[in-house]
């Protein structure tokens, strides 16, 4: 269900109808990935839904084409959130802690997410989403509260699923 959207971050501009982190692949490599993403259900606010098609590709050999933190974006979209934890936590980057707060903010810990999310810093990525969705996620901390709300009374489920889906296309990008 989830399409790749038009929009790109200004930390990874692109001009293809696909992001650079498949276009930069072998068309035979890169096909099953964005059938597969493509095909996915949209990622929820908190565990799951379980993708049995990308856990398939993310064991697979093709899966040694992408970075240690976009595969951590992978098992993020396919539901597992400990596989995704276990390669974030152990990246120090700015987006090693983006992947680590999304992680913890989509378990439920949100006091943990935020503070992964301090330990981003100042990122475009950041920056940009206030820009997209200013209602939405003024903040990287603003935002967890709003996902928090969101999973708590079911209001804005969409819409911070829209927003969730922005931020890993964009991070998978600069990952």
């Amino acid at each position: 269900m989830p399409n790749f959207d038009d929009c790109t971050s200004s930390a990874a501009s692109n001009s293809s109808d696909l992001p650079s982190w498949l276009t930069d692949l072998d068309a035979s490599v890169a096909q099953p990935w964005i059938q597969a993403i493509q095909a996915a259900e949209m990622p929820g606010l908190g565990e799951g839904p379980a993708n049995r098609e990308l856990v398939g590709l993310l064991n697979s050999d093709s899966a040694k084409s992408f970075t240690p933190l976009q595969r951590s974006g992978l098992w993020l979209l396919a539901g597992d959130l400990d596989r995704s934890h276990t390669i974030s936590q152990n990246e120090s980057s700015s987006e090693g802690s983006f992947w680590h707060g999304i992680m913890h903010r989509r378990e439920g810990d949100f006091a943990n997410a935020k503070y992964w999310f301090h330990r981003v810093g100042l990122h475009s990525i950041l920056s940009d989403l206030s820009g997209m969705y200013p209602e939405l996620h003024p903040d990287a901390d603003e935002f967890v509260d709003r996902v928090a709300n969101a999973v708590r009374t079911g209001e804005d489920v969409e819409e911070c699923q829209q927003v969730q889906w922005t931020e890993w296309q964009w991070l998978m990008n600069v990952s």
